[in-house]
């Protein structure tokens, strides 16, 4: 989906649509905040949208990416669509379009990040090869660009290439969206751990003393019936540690306090209470505490113990 930055009430969504024997790309269109539609198909042979982007500074022009290389643009708004994929490769998972950059645009594909430097009428590669799930242009320095790909986060502070990996703190390196808070902070998802963050002004995210944290904290197995071990590793913290066991429905089942030993533990948990009590079958949650940070895992009693 794209929102017109100049007019919210103008939408696009791509996706796809059955034509009869196959799945076609297809953008749609709204002018009146999503009450209506108008819709349209841009391929004739099997494809989907994966992308769309809307010129800051012209919202006429459009960019709509998707499966095996296809990337169609529109300067009437959609009333036409042409082909503007020449020097493309890969499904094209995400598009960014420069503000302050005439005619800058790139494009995250599953083959790296492509750049077009006269609005798309042809593109070359960055260098850096890739699947890219995602593409970032930092709006306080426009020739900083981010890429997440199944490897880690990519950095480019040429416009494009000599790119470095920055997946310091990452626990999760398949990377698949992005987000920045001007001189502050560049947000990540991932494919199963969360969101993470990093510090534009210094870095990775740093304790006191400057020193990087790592945190690994995993519950196996998950589902479990007997026990499960409940690990977790912790660098450059001292603080002394609390864990602890809720119900679904918040109340406080059991706790292992005063774990010390700050470097690794691996406390096993038999799904009992307090009282060594076995408890039914259901969801409940692990909660690690330093004080200075929370995290928390889900896990599964398949059978009822009691």
């Amino acid at each position: 989906m794209a929102i017109d930055p100049n007019n919210s009430s103008v939408i696009y969504t791509g996706g796809y649509i059955y034509n009869g024997s196959t799945y076609v790309m297809a953008v749609s269109k709204s002018t009146d905040g999503g009450t209506t539609w108008e819709r349209d198909t841009l391929t004739t042979d099997y494809c989907m949208c994966y992308a769309l982007a809307i010129d800051r500074s012209n919202s006429n022009v459009v960019y709509a990416g998707g499966y095996n290389g296809y990337l169609f643009k529109t300067t009437n708004g959609g009333v036409n669509w042409t082909l503007s994929n020449t020097g493309l490769s890969g499904t094209v998972y995400d598009i960014k379009v420069a503000s302050t950059k005439a005619n800058t645009v790139y494009a995250g594909t599953s083959s790296g990040v492509y750049k077009s430097t006269n609005a798309g009428a042809s593109w070359t590669s960055t260098g850096l090869s890739a699947n890219v799930q995602a593409v970032l242009i930092n709006p306080s320095n426009e020739n900083e660009i981010y890429a997440a790909t199944s490897n880690g986060i990519y950095k480019s502070t040429t416009g494009g290439g000599g790119w470095t990996l920055m997946n310091t703190g990452l626990l999760n390196t398949n990377t698949t969206s992005l987000g920045i808070y001007p001189n502050n902070w560049l947000f990540c998802g991932t494919n199963g751990t969360g969101m993470y963050r990093w510090s534009i002004q210094v870095g990775a995210e740093e304790d006191a003393q400057n020193n990087v944290r790592k945190i690994t904290f995993r519950v196996t197995p998950n589902p479990f019936t007997n026990y499960c071990m409940i690990k977790f590793e912790i660098r450059d913290l001292k603080s002394e540690i609390s864990l602890k066991i809720f119900d679904a429905t918040g109340r406080l089942i059991k706790s292992f306090n005063h774990l010390t030993n700050y470097q690794f533990n691996e406390v096993v948990w038999f799904g009992d209470d307090e009282n060594g009590h076995k408890l039914p079958a259901g969801i409940y949650f692990v909660q690690l505490d330093s004080g200075e940070f929370t995290k928390i895992e889900k896990v599964i009693l398949l059978k009822g113990n009691n």
